[in-house]
């Protein structure tokens, strides 16, 4: 990359990890899995707290869940505490 002046560096030490979690939503007799993603770090720093969905064809209904379900598993972590 030097021939274009241009140089990149990667660190050798990950800035945080993720914590994947499963999770699903019944819906009208379907269920709906997703992965929620929680980022640590040392020290520890607030990066949201992320949902991806199994599968792209997740209505809308349960999509619009989406603050709902991080609300609940924040809750969960703080009564583990």
């Amino acid at each position: 990359m030097d021939n274009i002046g241009m140089t990149i560096e990667i660190n050798k030490e990950p800035s945080f990890t993720e914590v994947w979690y499963e999770g699903k939503v019944m819906h009208e007799g379907v269920e709906h899995a997703f992965w929620l993603l929680d980022p640590q770090g040392d020290p520890p720093f607030d990066f949201d707290v992320e949902i991806r969905w199994f599968y792209k064809s997740v209505p809308k209904e349960v999509r619009a869940l989406y603050p709902e379900i991080i609300k609940l598993f924040k809750e969960a972590l703080k009564n583990e505490n």
